[in-house]
């Protein structure tokens, strides 16, 4: 056994554990959560649709985290459910999910049923964005719309009504942000997945809050058992 490695795992997970103890950040999920229902009423039906959109992926995020991604790095089930929500009120015409993978399979599924929509999916890894398509092609889902970061980049994509920001390690998440909020339309939406993590939370929330971007935490709503939870971004 590498206690090494066993004593940095404790670390990680006691950090993470203490970091989801902040009140401030309790208080601010609680307070966020009574300023989207506010803003848009459709929030308050989450806790009785959420169940039925969870059992619909249930088994297929089970297996995606034996099979395809690590449970540590593959999007939470609760992110998937949030995002599958969101699109079932908005009915955006157009999404894009940047850091490719289950939620990649979750929005097209919800594209695929609904008709008409388009999704664009993206990885900051060539390498991963391959696995990607190898899953939506194995699940019965075209593959349309997959680019690598810098293939995006270069094709002057159109505004998009919702953007999922997942992509790389923390600190490509950070310095891509202000070009993943640019992709949304003005007045199209933006979710920020693991701002858990109090480095990226802090540097994501300054440079919303000096930018004028109304935002809102999703931890009521996306938190899952590795303490992961998003934020909702007004673009």
């Amino acid at each position: 056994m590498d206690l090494r490695r066993v004593a940095r795992s404790v670390d990680v997970r006691l950090r993470r554990r203490l970091a989801d103890l902040s009140p401030a950040e309790a208080r601010r999920g609680r307070a966020d959560r009574e300023r989207l229902r506010a803003r848009w009423p459709w929030f308050d039906r989450f806790e009785a649709e959420a169940p039925a959109i969870e059992d619909r992926f249930l088994a297929d995020h089970a297996w995606y985290v034996r099979h395809v991604g690590h449970p540590v790095h593959a999007a939470s089930l609760e992110l998937a459910t949030l995002l599958w929500f969101l699109c079932d009120h908005l009915d955006p015409e157009r999404v894009i999910d940047l850091g490719s993978g289950f939620t990649s399979y979750v929005l097209r599924r919800w594209a695929d049923a609904r008709g008409g929509r388009e999704v664009w999916s993206v990885d900051d890894s060539a390498e991963w964005l391959d696995k990607t398509r190898g899953y939506l092609f194995d699940r019965g889902l075209d593959d349309a719309h997959t680019l690598t970061w810098d293939e995006l980049r270069a094709a002057e994509p159109p505004a998009f009504d919702l953007v999922l920001h997942d992509m790389g390690m923390m600190d490509v998440r950070e310095r891509t942000l202000p070009e993943a909020v640019g992709l949304a339309r003005p007045g199209g939406l933006v979710v920020l997945d693991d701002v858990h993590k109090p480095a990226y939370r802090a540097a994501a929330l300054r440079w919303l809050d000096e930018k004028g971007y109304e935002h809102w935490s999703l931890k009521p709503y996306t938190r899952d058992r590795l303490t992961r939870y998003a934020e909702l971004v007004l673009a």
